[in-house]
């Protein structure tokens, strides 16, 4: 009976430190729950719902970045352009995962490097933990069903941390937004992250 106990224990533990995660499919998330998420607006300061722009007619494309990974700074100039080019018709959510970042340090970095697409604050990682994210930058692109279209880099342009190309030969997210787009089925779906890995806090 001891042993029992102990056994639904560890079961117990084990599923709690994992609820946020989506475990039984990686491609298929709730638009519900991404929703109902609750999120830190960096600009205004007050706790939101991403609400009626998840599950619509639109695809979804979440940013993950950290304002002092330098690679999210140098990325900040492709990232803008993209959102010039797809902003009506991708919702963009730039997303900042963990404590570790105020506002006003977010609020610096949107002004410095002239982000365009909002910038939210997940504190305690539940919808970084749900969507799977590992590092920042990376960017997680749904179809209007909620469905994985893309997850991994923006680019080729780093082989590795501190390992740059002279030139970017492979645009996968731009890629995926124009197929997407353009009713054709994404070509590539997962690549690596490369950049500062998402802190446990």
């Amino acid at each position: 009976m001891r042993f029992l106990k102990k056994y639904f224990l560890c079961l117990l533990l084990l599923y709690c430190s994992h609820s946020y995660a989506q475990s039984k499919n990686d491609s298929v998330f709730s638009a519900e729950f991404i929703s109902t998420t609750q999120l830190a607006d960096a600009k205004a300061g007050e706790i939101i719902h991403l609400g009626r722009g998840i599950g619509t007619g639109k695809p979804v494309l979440f940013i993950f970045l950290s304002p002092e990974c330098p690679l999210c700074q140098q990325y900040s100039l492709v990232l803008n352009k993209l959102y010039g080019e797809y902003g009506k018709k991708v919702n963009f959510y730039g997303i900042i995962p963990g404590k570790t970042f105020d506002a006003n340090t977010i609020n610096g970095f949107s002004e410095k490097y002239k982000i365009a697409f909002p910038l939210y604050i997940d504190r305690v990682l539940k919808l970084s933990r749900y969507l799977q994210a590992t590092a920042t930058p990376e960017v997680i692109l749904l179809d209007n069903r909620s469905e994985l279209l893309y997850k991994g880099a923006i680019d080729d342009w780093f082989a590795d941390l501190g390992k740059q190309r002279s030139r970017t030969t492979k645009n996968f997210l731009h890629d995926a937004l124009d197929q997407q787009l353009g009713g054709e089925p994404v070509a590539v779906k997962r690549t690596k992250a490369i950049g500062c890995y998402i802190n446990d806090y």
